[in-house]
């Protein structure tokens, strides 16, 4: 089995189990046309697992964050994808693993207008430990002056789980989920190929 490490791990196989450190193993479970992404906690303590799976050749429902807590050595079901009929599937998943759960500066009650409210009019980046594109952006948009905030999902992985949540509108079975993740002031801008072109279009 082949593996990248850039936040991204992308499965190429059937049956494998992948890990984050060696707290938490993600393992598929085959049954038919689904397959089930299960936490296994490997650790004496109870961990909070952020799992944001983008997948293609399955049916939309499969591209969505996911937030459990996990129990210590026990294993919790996490997402289930299905295959669809006649396309090639394969998916990639980020995997944030937190001792306890983030502080949060919003309600678990009413998380969408909560966190419409953190996004209304601003420029929001989503950063990734290791994403240098992440810090060359937010040191350009300083540069242009222009106002922002940053998020690093490891720090605050359920804020992003319900940011994705809040925009699962915008995603489709094609969408690519790279970093930095933008929120526009109303709109959502997954990574970036060329810093010129990206800072052009959040300043208009």
């Amino acid at each position: 089995m082949r593996y990248k490490i850039l936040l991204l791990i992308t499965v190429l196989s059937a049956h494998s189990a992948l890990s984050q450190g060696l707290k938490v193993l993600i393992k598929e479970k085959k049954q038919g046309k689904r397959l089930v992404l299960i936490a296994e906690n490997k650790t004496q303590d109870t961990l909070n697992v952020f799992l944001m799976v983008n997948a293609e050749g399955y049916r939309r429902s499969a591209s969505k964050p996911v937030i459990k807590n996990v129990p210590p050595l026990s294993e919790v079901p996490m997402i289930t994808l299905i295959e669809l009929n006649g396309v090639e599937s394969r998916y990639t998943f980020d995997l944030v693993v937190n001792d306890k759960e983030s502080p949060l500066s919003f309600s678990q009650d009413e998380p969408e207008r909560d966190i419409e409210r953190v996004m209304h009019g601003k420029i929001v980046i989503f950063t990734a430990d290791g994403c240098t594109k992440c810090t060359a952006l937010s040191e350009k948009l300083n540069e242009n002056r222009i106002q922002h905030r940053v998020f690093d999902i490891q720090q605050d992985a359920m804020l992003y789980g319900q940011f994705m949540s809040f925009i699962e509108r915008k995603l489709t079975s094609r969408t690519k989920i790279r970093f930095p993740v933008i929120w526009n002031r109303d709109d959502v801008i997954f990574g970036y190929d060329k810093i010129e072109e990206i800072i052009g279009l959040i300043q208009n």
